[in-house]
């Protein structure tokens, strides 16, 4: 499956390929960090396996089946890292700025946390070394930082300064032709919003929706990624529950860049 348009083909196994190995990375360096060889072991299997999906050279693409199944075991792997590190906190993702150009995500160590944004940079993987436990916690790459440059990539411009429903237009879009969700709903609701992803594979997502406002799947995460940076504010992910119409999150912004200096 190919999207074409604005000039480019963008391909589903090249997305898979690079989430693949962005959490391959990722479980690499915390079973190095912890000395864990299993954990290592895995990390090295997720980069390998985003290597041999970026290599297919022949005309079939990789489905959504296939997605779902390369993507999830690692997105359920960092989830576990999350509860055996004791993390409470829900994830809160960030705007672009000067230490993190291109947004992150923080999971903070309990519900109640003061965020020092001067302390995170791209490097710091694990926030301990502060002087108040409010504001320790892991500091993560955004599983949906790849597709938020799709849909910049999609609308030729950058989201920053964008309004929730461009976002809500462009990520429907990009995720309609990747075959990964039916549609986006975006409601503004004061500092929250309401947030409804129609996914393709519904059931993928009902049996893992646990623990997805610590560690939301890319698509999610995406969203979320690209509301912050549309906002220009730090996005909390408050709730994740199935309905009728999808999966709905709440998110809740807590304040600009500058509140949390």
């Amino acid at each position: 499956m190919v999207i074409k348009g604005r000039g480019e083909d963008m391909r589903v196994e090249r997305l898979a390929s690079l989430i693949l190995i962005m959490i391959g990375l990722g479980v690499l360096i915390y079973g190095a960090v912890h000395t864990n060889q299993s954990q290592v072991n895995l990390g090295l299997a997720g980069i390998f396996l985003g290597i041999i999906v970026f290599t297919f050279k022949t005309s079939e693409y990789v489905k959504r089946e296939s997605l779902d199944n390369l993507v999830l075991p690692y997105v359920k792997m960092l989830q576990k890292i999350v509860r055996d590190l004791g993390l409470e906190g829900k994830a809160v993702y960030i705007p672009p700025y000067e230490n993190l150009p291109e947004g992150w995500t923080f999971i903070p160590l309990h519900e109640e946390f003061d965020l020092d944004l001067g302390r995170l940079d791209e490097e710091t993987v694990f926030l301990t070394n502060v002087g108040n436990e409010r504001q320790m916690g892991l500091s993560i790459r955004p599983l949906g930082l790849d597709l938020l440059r799709k849909y910049e990539e999609h609308l030729e411009a950058s989201l920053e300064g964008a309004n929730y429903k461009e976002v809500e237009s462009v990520s429907s879009s990009v995720l309609r032709a990747l075959d990964l969700a039916r549609g986006i709903y975006i409601e503004e609701q004061g500092k929250e919003f309401r947030i409804i992803v129609s996914p393709v594979n519904k059931e993928v997502c009902r049996k893992n929706i646990d623990y997805c406002d610590q560690i939301a799947c890319p698509i999610c995460s995406s969203i979320l990624l690209s509301l912050a940076k549309a906002t220009n504010e730090v996005i909390m992910s408050e709730k994740f529950s199935s309905g009728k119409h999808g999966i709905e999150i709440k998110a809740k912004k807590l304040g600009g860049i500058r509140e949390w200096m």
